[in-house]
């Protein structure tokens, strides 16, 4: 099905790891401020809109994370603010390991995904779509599967591909991180498209900071050359292969750490590249 262009475009986000049910994750407030700045500076006036694709309640209904939340509220009885604490790790650490163990629950989210950004795409509206964090690994694997169905991304006009375009942020697809019986990040195939003349557009956002990018605890900065950072190193061969178009951009906000991990949200060379990608 082709896209109409005369109809706005839609940028399916997804969020990274989270506490709690997912309630408050608000990131289609953060795109639109970034991108409502940059059309405003530019004299421009776009209709699009920003769908949000939440996720974080299929990880804690998971079963090994509600047993692991059961047992820490049990050995922190009397020690509410460590129980609290314990709670938040495994929170976070479960949606990490559901995603690495290709688990059943990371099956129902990819496959949630796609349909989130097919009734997008089949309501003939264009599809940019922008992953941070976990949500990177996520937004990767599922657009490949689409791209994988093939009816889905089919000759050289791009109106007819499920998705325009892809946009990480404080990605840890760059890591791979071998531990005992579990593979973190592993690898992800990137499939060919289906055309020699067109190419699909990659752009990652990473801080040199940021402990998710670097997979250093406590952020000491990851060594890059010029623009390349993990993920355009560990990818940069499967994605030329494919007939993808990977760009890294080194985002310098001035802060460390996890504060560093958050600060792509308010990074203006964000905004600026969306706004490009759909108007450009």
């Amino acid at each position: 099905m082709a896209v109409d262009l005369a109809k706005p475009p839609h940028i399916v986000v997804v969020h990274g790891v989270q506490r709690g049910s997912g309630m408050n994750i608000k990131l289609e407030r953060s795109v639109r401020t970034l991108v409502d700045r940059v059309l405003k500076q530019s004299h421009i006036t776009e209709d699009y809109a920003v769908r949000q694709y939440v996720y974080e309640h299929k990880n804690d209904a998971h079963p090994s994370v509600r047993l692991a939340k059961l047992i820490a509220r049990s050995i922190s009885r009397g020690r509410p603010l460590a129980g609290r604490a314990l709670r938040e790790v495994i929170d976070l650490a479960g949606d990490v390991v559901i995603n690495a163990t290709d688990s059943s629950t990371a099956g129902k989210i990819r496959g949630k995904l796609a349909e989130f950004i097919l009734d997008s795409h089949e309501r003939g509206h264009r599809v940019l779509l922008v992953g941070h964090s976990l949500g990177s690994v996520y937004a990767l694997q599922t657009l490949n599967e689409l791209i994988r169905a093939e009816v889905l991304f089919t000759g050289d006009d791009r109106r007819f591909w499920a998705v325009q375009g892809l946009v990480t942020l404080g990605s840890p697809l760059g890591l791979d991180i071998d531990l005992p019986g579990l593979r973190l990040f592993p690898k992800v195939l990137i499939e060919a498209l289906p055309s020699e003349v067109e190419r699909l557009p990659w752009h990652n956002f990473y801080s040199r900071h940021d402990p998710v990018v670097s997979g250093r605890v406590f952020g000491t900065k990851v060594a890059v050359e010029g623009s390349e950072g993990p993920t355009e190193l560990r990818y940069r061969a499967d994605t030329d292969a494919a007939g993808w178009l990977l760009h890294g951009h080194f985002v310098n906000s001035g802060v460390r750490w996890l504060l560093a991990h958050t600060a792509y949200w308010k990074d203006p060379t964000v905004g600026v590249r969306l706004v490009s990608m759909l108007w450009g």
